[in-house]
């Protein structure tokens, strides 16, 4: 509108500017709130359980490996995460971290059906991608690989069948799915979080990103996903170049969102530990697989009251295990025996355990992580009782 119009109209320019005003300032509200509503539905659906923490056991019948954090924890250039393997009639702990590469970013680990160990190191300070790190002599020797871009700060961000190969899960875009027949330097992709999805949405939970990767004795991939809705965890299975919803069904009271901690593969399918809920709401799942990841058997729920997971664990028998910390900063065990048992609670933990593992005779150790010394504890008929302390050569500053 001109000036002139403006003058010889002005009563009329100027309720039709308060009213521009008006309009503006309404769609600019209703923006706001249309805006703040779906960034609420979002956050809603996306306030997911946390992420698992990379402080892990995994026993096979050849032992028990354990990733922990060491040094001084409040600094992430002198934080070096640390391999530990325990097996054979001794059932002490040896530390077995691979040679040559920063620590710092993380540790995880996959036991094959031989009993060989694949390592990966998480990206830390400038580095993009990961190196990574096989053993089939309990870290004696390695064979040296790498990833093209960093691994999903997960414990089973790795996985590996001998006779089949390796698969990876990579950070970014959701999660990126990666195979190779047994060359740890050459990687094809296969899916990523938006690929599952939309293969799988006929039974879709709401797919976020993807939290885990498993593979079965005979090589079939397994991942396992964040969702924000229903009583299915997301668990799907490699098959026919699609993504097949093969999670269990968790009881009828659980709605989500849902979250796969870890899933291991084993000689007859594979076993999950499974989120539900949020905040004081969330409760574990111990789930098992022997027919392939056709049926699953699950446990009784753990509800968690507001604690949050410091470790998780599985033994060489199937034994789930979840270590959490309460609001007093007082930390406990629960393990799930299998889908016939309850969680049992072990006896209140050793003041600052980081993982609780097995030995090779099954017994309970709570290992604790004193920046450069690990303390072993283990539980007897009279609690626990200090058996152990390694002295772990941490070079301060080297990555810097």
């Amino acid at each position: 509108m001109s000036a002139a119009t403006r003058g010889s109209r002005p009563d009329h320019g100027w309720i039709s500017s308060r009213r521009r005003r008006v309009a503006i300032i309404g769609i600019a509200l209703v923006s706001a709130f249309v805006a703040t509503t779906c960034s609420t539905a979002r956050a809603s659906a996306s306030a997911m359980i946390d992420p698992t923490p990379l402080a892990a056991s995994l026993g096979s019948s050849g032992g028990t490996w354990v990733a922990v954090a060491m040094g001084h924890l409040d600094d992430p250039l002198n934080t070096f995460w640390q391999l530990f393997f325990n097996g054979g009639p001794s059932s002490q702990w040896a530390l077995a971290t691979p040679p040559g590469v920063a620590s710092n970013g993380g540790l995880v680990a996959s036991i094959g059906q031989s009993g060989s160990l694949l390592a990966g190191f998480e990206p830390s300070a400038a580095l993009r991608f990961s190196p990574l790190a096989q053993t089939a002599n309990e870290g004696a020797t390695w064979t040296a690989g790498v990833l093209p871009k960093g691994l999903a700060a997960a414990p089973d961000a790795l996985a590996t069948s001998a006779g089949h190969g390796n698969v990876a899960l990579l950070r970014g875009d959701g999660g990126t799915v990666m195979v190779n027949s047994g060359d740890l330097s050459t990687w094809i992709s296969i899916g990523r979080s938006h690929s599952v999805a939309a293969s799988a949405s006929p039974s879709s939970c709401g797919i976020e990103s993807l939290t885990a990767v498993a593979m079965q004795a005979d090589g079939t991939v397994l991942v396992g996903a964040a969702c924000a809705h229903g009583d299915r965890p997301g668990i799907f299975l490699r098959k026919n170049g699609s993504w097949e919803p093969v999670g269990p069904t968790l009881p009828a009271s659980t709605t989500g969102p849902t979250r796969v901690l870890r899933l291991i593969g084993t000689a007859t399918g594979a076993t999950a530990l499974v989120g539900e809920g949020i905040g004081h709401k969330e409760k574990l799942y111990g789930a098992w697989s022997t027919d392939g990841s056709a049926t699953w058997a699950v446990s009784s729920a753990l509800p968690l009251l507001g604690s949050t997971l410091v470790s998780t664990g599985l033994t060489a028998s199937g034994q789930l295990i979840a270590v959490t910390q309460h609001a007093d900063g007082a930390r406990s065990a629960a393990v799930a025996d299998g889908p016939a048992g309850a969680w049992q609670i072990l006896p209140p933990l050793p003041a600052g355990t980081d993982v609780v593992g097995t030995t090779a005779d099954g017994q309970f150790d709570a290992l604790i992580s004193d920046q450069s010394t690990l303390r072993v504890d283990r539980l007897g008929a009279g609690g626990w009782s200090r058996t152990q302390t390694v002295d772990v050569p941490i070079q301060y500053g080297s990555s810097g």
